[in-house]
C-alpha cells in the first residue's frame, strides 16, 4: 500500500508528469510569473525567491495536513511548464478549490487539461473531497475550455468575485465545479 502521507508523482503523456514542488524548485517561480498572460490571471503573484520557499513550504504542509495539493508541471527531462494547485475551503462541506498555470512552451497541447484531470481524481481520493471548485475570468476562454475537457461544468457567473493582484482590477469569474460522484471526462 503507497504511503498516503507522501505527495504521487503522477505520469501524464508524452513523458510529461506532476511532482510535489521542491524548495529547488523556488527561483523558477518568480520567472514564471514575469509571463504576461500567468501575471494577467494570477490570484497571488510570487515574484522573489523568499515568497517562493514560503509558498513551497505551505503547498507542503497542505498535503500533509489533507486540505491542499500542489504539484509542479513537468516536461521530459523535468523542465517545469507549470503549476496546478488545490486548497480547501470549508471542511464541513468537503469543499475546495483548483487553479493552473502554463509556461508559454506548454501552452495548447491539451496539457492543463491532463494535469486537471489527473490531479482531481487524486484530490478526491485523498482528501476525501466531495466538491472541487474552479474559477478564471470570463474573457479566459482558454482556461473554459481546460475546465469543460476536465470534467467541470460551468455553473455560473460571479460577478466581481477576483481582484486581481497585478493590476488592482475586479473580475467577472466563471464558476465551473466537479463532484466526488461526476463520471471521469
Amino acid at each position: 500500500m503507497a504511503d498516503q502521507r507522501r505527495q504521487p508523482k503522477l505520469d501524464l503523456s508524452a513523458g510529461h508528469r506532476l511532482r510535489p514542488w521542491s524548495t529547488a524548485d523556488a527561483p523558477m517561480i518568480p520567472l514564471a510569473m514575469t509571463d504576461p498572460l500567468i501575471r494577467q490571471y494570477a490570484s497571488q503573484l510570487l515574484d522573489d525567491r523568499d515568497a517562493a520557499l514560503a509558498a513551497i513550504h505551505s503547498w507542503s504542509d497542505g498535503w500533509g495536513q489533507g486540505n491542499g495539493a500542489a504539484w509542479a508541471i513537468t516536461g521530459p527531462g523535468e523542465q517545469l511548464l507549470g503549476q496546478i494547485r488545490f486548497g480547501l475551503f470549508d471542511e464541513h462541506l468537503g469543499a475546495g478549490s483548483v487553479g493552473y498555470w502554463l509556461l508559454p512552451e506548454a501552452r495548447g497541447r491539451g496539457l492543463a487539461g491532463q494535469a486537471l484531470t489527473r490531479a482531481s481524481s487524486v484530490v478526491f481520493r485523498r482528501m476525501s473531497w466531495h466538491r472541487i471548485e474552479l474559477y478564471h475570468a470570463v474573457e479566459n476562454r482558454r482556461s473554459c475550455n481546460v475546465a469543460r475537457r476536465a470534467g467541470y461544468p460551468q455553473e455560473g457567473v460571479m460577478r466581481g468575485a477576483m481582484l486581481y493582484p497585478v493590476d488592482g482590477r475586479r473580475s467577472d469569474e466563471h464558476l465551473h465545479a466537479r463532484l466526488a460522484s461526476d463520471p471521469e471526462p
